[in-house]
């Protein structure tokens, strides 16, 4: 309980202070011109009961009064008549106890007009202060809430910006990656007509890895993001591809729904989980096979993958891969998405991102 009061103590300090030497002032100029001075239980009771009036006024009159949009002027006029009359009533009462003990003296006969304009203009002038007091308070809570907002308004803007940034320098990175992709092509073009008569298999595997290339080196050219349905598509190529290099050791769940490839998605978000798939995961496992799983719900679509984990530690880079997917996402897809990822069982691992395709207008 001491704890308490001295935490409260601490908290109030400044009121404490401001009271304790507003009231000392007082009494000691209004002592002395007066040529005496009271008992303390009096300036005890009075003190407290101004002390109540400031506070009640500030929290409940205007406070409430206040929160009212209609008839707001009504109400806390209401409200000050009604606090004014109780302060002189209980002014009344305290004045009555103190003086009642004493001898040929009628019960409120002290109470007179000047003593009710005194005590009026005692109490108008704590519900002014109050009122300072009050303003004060919204004053500084507006304050702090211009003040918040505008530091989330920086933040926000130092965020979009620190996104751009990376933004372009991907962009540079990949424009860099890119060494003259219509040489490239043409000699892929060149390999799947030298191998066709002899090789069939071979040979669909250059259209499919073609197709990729040709996919991976247009996206990001149109005004708008594709169709999931041409990024579904080269997920097969790539798959059909690992088998041609594991000679079908590779063992892959991929479903995926009609709505879903109707929907619209940044390029390279879904080829690139597969490929650390396929890179970081174990798919060699007939009876524990990798999945990926495209579905759509409600305008809500939804990307999963899960594969068994290769033995070993995490490959460095894994993460700023992850890292950098969300990145994109955050920067095409602001409070649309939510990406997780992580282990399951310390065996397997998981990515799921989900991403809304309404759009707030």
């Amino acid at each position: 309980m001491t704890k308490e009061i001295q935490q409260w103590a601490t908290r109030n300090k400044i009121h404490l202070i401001g009271w304790f030497l507003y009231i000392i002032c007082e009494i000691v100029l209004i002592g002395f011109a007066a040529g005496r001075f009271g008992k303390p239980i009096a300036y005890l009771l009075h003190y407290s009961l101004n002390i109540i009036l400031f506070y009640s006024n500030t929290f409940l009159v205007l406070k409430n009064g206040f929160s009212k949009r209609k008839w707001r002027i009504a109400i806390i006029t209401s409200y000050l008549i009604l606090e004014i009359t109780l302060f002189i009533a209980l002014k009344i009462s305290i004045d009555a106890i103190l003086i009642g003990h004493q001898s040929g003296v009628k019960l409120f006969s002290f109470v007179d007009l000047p003593y009710l304009l005194q005590n009026l203009w005692r109490g108008l002038l704590f519900i002014g202060l109050s009122c300072y007091y009050f303003m004060f308070l919204r004053y500084k809570k507006e304050r702090m809430e211009k003040e918040q907002s505008q530091k989330q308004e920086h933040e926000g803007y130092k965020r979009n910006k620190e996104l751009e940034i990376a933004l372009h320098e991907s962009t540079n990175a990949y424009l860099k990656a890119q060494i003259n992709p219509h040489f490239i092509f043409n000699t892929l073009g060149f390999i799947h007509d030298s191998v066709l008569r002899t090789d069939a298999q071979a040979a669909q595997a250059v259209i499919d890895l073609s197709e990729l290339m040709r996919f991976a080196v247009n996206s990001g050219h149109t005004d708008q993001d594709p169709f999931l349905l041409e990024e579904i598509q080269q997920v097969e190529s790539l798959i059909r591809l690992y088998k041609v290099r594991f000679k079908e050791r590779v063992f892959v769940e991929f479903t995926h729904s009609t709505a879903a490839s109707e929907s619209r998605l940044i390029p390279l978000i879904l080829l690139t989980l597969v490929e650390n798939l396929f890179k970081h995961g174990d798919i060699h496992k007939r009876d524990d096979p990798a999945k990926i799983a495209i579905t759509t719900n409600d305008g809500i679509l939804k990307i999963y993958t899960y594969n068994l984990k290769k033995e070993g530690k995490t490959p460095r880079g894994f993460h700023n891969g992850m890292a950098n997917i969300s990145t994109r996402l955050e920067y095409n897809y602001p409070n649309r998405f939510k990406m997780q990822y992580g282990e399951i069982n310390g065996k397997h691992f998981f990515v799921e991102i989900t991403l809304s395709t309404h759009v707030e207008t």
